[in-house]
Formats: C-alpha cells, sequence, structure tokens
C-alpha cells in the first residue's frame, strides 16, 4: 500500500510560465496609421524620455503629416498645443504604454473641436 502512494506528487513539471511579465511591457508598438520610424512612434514612457525639443520636433511632425485633423491653420501654433495636450494627459487620462500618436491626434480633435487655437489642456 505504501508503493501505491509513493507515485502521487512530489516530481511534477510545471507547465506555466515562469515570469509573468509586466503590465503594459509586451505592448506592440506598431501604431496603425502611423508611419515606421515617425518621431511620434513612441509610447509614453518614451514620450516621457524625450527632451522638450525633442516633443517638440515630434508635435510638429504629427501635425505636418495629419493637415486635415489638425487643421492648416498656423502649423506651429498648433503643435505646441497638441504637445501640451500630450503632456497633460499622459499618465492621468491615458496610460503609459498608450502610443502617443493617440495622445496627439486627441489633442487635434480637441483644438479643432474648441475652435481655438490655445487650448488650455
Amino acid at each position: 500500500m505504501i508503493l501505491a502512494l509513493a507515485g502521487c506528487g512530489g516530481d511534477d513539471d510545471p507547465t506555466g510560465p515562469e515570469l509573468v511579465p509586466a503590465a503594459g511591457e509586451n505592448t506592440p508598438m506598431e501604431t496603425p496609421g502611423v508611419p515606421a520610424g515617425a518621431s511620434y512612434d513612441v509610447s509614453g514612457s518614451e514620450w516621457l524620455d524625450l527632451d522638450s525639443g525633442e516633443r517638440d520636433e515630434a508635435a510638429a511632425d504629427f501635425v505636418a503629416d495629419n493637415p486635415g485633423p489638425c487643421g492648416e491653420d498656423d502649423p506651429g501654433e498648433t503643435s505646441a498645443t497638441v504637445r501640451d495636450y500630450a503632456d497633460a494627459t499622459l499618465g492621468t487620462d491615458y496610460p503609459l504604454n498608450a502610443p502617443v500618436a493617440e495622445l496627439l491626434a486627441e489633442g487635434c480633435a480637441a483644438a479643432m473641436q474648441s475652435g481655438e487655437q490655445d487650448l488650455q489642456p
């Protein structure tokens, strides 16, 4: 009777993953509609690592690449508004793994809906 119980338990080989990745760690960074290698094709956490000049350039590139949704009145002023919107909403309204292109698009939409170029987030 002791031999029959000896085969139970003990040498189990776990089949599950040894490590569970952190939330968002394996989020693909291919944002639909964003050209590969675009300066604004970054995640929120990568956006925070950019310096002020790089953020300005990325927002200006986004506005230049999307004149319809962002308007064509004053691209320089619009890109500053869009950049401010992304800075203000990242980490509060959007998670840090969100594609920044989505935040910039929302910034354009908010600026266009308000009818004001100096929209404050």
